[in-house]
């Protein structure tokens, strides 16, 4: 494998979801539902107070006729921030890049024809500064603390061989519960490794859900945890957009998949409610061959309640709380 250049927890989150890739699958699906009831405030007729409504309802939602968003995570974090912390990791070969291109929350990059002498591992990272400068687990987006919570995650993926060359690009959030368990989720996509038993692996798609005590000791990381984990094989695959919807039942502390449409139910229980989160949204290819000449890749994290395309459980919100 590559070394790749990521700050401390989502390196963290990369080598779990890299040793779990190659274990056995295990799914617990208690199923139950619940619903959150969505209340809004009276306000007076007013003039002033009218204007006060008005305001105070577009700092939340806005008509779903608007594009403009509503519900976002803030991937502050710029060159400048990366290039210092670049600098202060010299260990690492690759060095952290801001995607070329960015629409929203939607991020990615165009492979563009080189010669053969210029052949290079590209390395792309989007994160908040905050995550960026903290070493705990505990994010930086209060989430609601009851009802049910939904997120999307959509990955524009190679649908021809990737040849000799590699690409790998993922969404991560981390969180800590209100008992003080960490959180970790994981969304990969990964072609081209090569195995130096079994040649090339096929194209693969890896998603899990991981709690585990804030107060396990390194050694125990990687035998004391709960986890839910999921491998497709992706071999046949045709369609270069793979969407994951993951919701989140503060109520019951269940967690739900949802992926390309097909309802996975409830797979997960959390120790705890969640209390807040971090996003990481990474990509990285290494390019030996033209196999990716021409292509766009591309990350998108989905938060706002007018742009989540799946069914979920009534009274379902955005992360911000904006009823679906």
């Amino acid at each position: 494998m590559k070394k790749i250049g990521i700050v401390a927890v989502s390196a963290i989150t990369l080598c779990w979801a890299m040793y779990e890739v190659s274990s056995d699958n295990t799914n617990t699906a208690p199923r139950n539902e619940s619903s959150q009831k969505v209340t809004s405030k009276n306000f007076s007729s007013t003039t002033k107070n009218e204007k006060l409504a008005s305001q105070m309802l577009l700092a939340q939602t806005t008509s779903l006729n608007s594009s403009a968003p509503v519900c976002q995570y803030n991937f502050d974090a710029t060159q400048e921030d990366f290039d210092l912390w670049n600098a202060q990791n010299p260990e690492y070969m690759s060095l952290m890049k801001k995607f070329p291109l960015i629409s929203g929350q939607k991020f990615g990059f165009k492979v563009e024809p080189i010669s053969e002498d210029k052949y290079s591992y590209l390395f792309y990272t989007a994160q908040s500064k905050a995550k960026m400068n903290s070493t705990s687990y505990e994010g930086d987006f209060l989430l609601p603390h009851k009802g049910i919570i939904a997120i999307e995650m959509q990955l524009k993926v190679p649908t021809l061989s990737s040849g000799s060359s590699y690409y790998s690009s993922n969404i991560s959030f981390n969180g800590v519960t209100d008992n003080n368990y960490n959180i970790d989720s994981f969304y990969q996509f990964i072609t081209g490794t090569y195995d130096p038993d079994f040649g090339e692996n096929p194209p693969s798609l890896y998603y899990s859900l991981t709690s585990q005590a804030s107060d396990v000791a390194p050694i125990d990381r990687y035998n004391k945890y709960d986890r839910y984990k999921k491998y497709k094989k992706m071999t046949d695959n045709t369609d270069e957009y793979q969407r994951l919807g993951v919701y989140i039942n503060q109520d019951t502390k269940q967690v739900g998949f949802i992926f390309n449409g097909v309802d996975e139910g409830y797979q997960f229980k959390l120790p705890g409610s969640l209390q807040k989160v971090a996003f990481a949204i990474n990509a990285n290819a290494d390019i030996l061959s033209t196999s990716f000449f021409g292509q766009e890749l591309s990350n998108e994290l989905i938060t706002d309640r007018n742009s989540l395309q799946f069914s979920y459980p009534q009274g379902t919100t955005d992360m911000c709380g904006n009823a679906i």
